[in-house]
């Protein structure tokens, strides 16, 4: 008789999740760093937009993202056979919705330059949270 194996696929766990978030939140602040600091370089006039002045500001606003994206694709996939076509559409989704504060609010010094470096960051980011989210996903639930 031949033995066939089960693929058990499972959820990963809360400490599962919170490793990866964590990886997913320090992969993306060296990153968005790193951008940022280049862009600042080339367009010195870009930091006196508010959003990019501060790298501790960018820090914190790329690593809340980054773990209410994780609690979110848990909790998808607590919920969902598939949660990853959903946690992709919602990343989509907020991806575009962050662009319109960079171009809308009334901010001193926002130019189109300044927000266009902005909203490429927010891609940076997203592009390797949502990268390392659903890779350590896979990992961890065996798909």
């Amino acid at each position: 008789m031949t033995a066939i194996k089960a693929r058990v696929q499972t959820t990963p766990t809360l400490r599962q999740w919170a490793v990866v978030g964590a990886i997913a939140a320090i992969a993306a602040v060296i990153a968005v760093l790193i951008v940022q600091a280049i862009a600042i370089a080339l367009w010195p006039e870009v930091a006196l937009f508010k959003p990019l002045d501060s790298y501790p500001r960018t820090v914190l606003f790329t690593i809340i993202p980054t773990f209410i994206a994780t609690g979110l694709f848990a909790w998808l996939a607590m919920r969902q056979a598939m949660p990853e076509r959903t946690f992709l559409r919602i990343a989509a989704i907020a991806l575009l919705l962050s662009f319109l504060p960079d171009y809308l609010l009334p901010v001193a010094n926002r130019t189109f330059l300044a927000s266009s470096v902005a909203a490429f960051l927010h891609v940076i980011a997203a592009a390797v949270i949502v990268t390392i989210l659903v890779a350590g996903y896979r990992r961890f639930s065996r798909r």
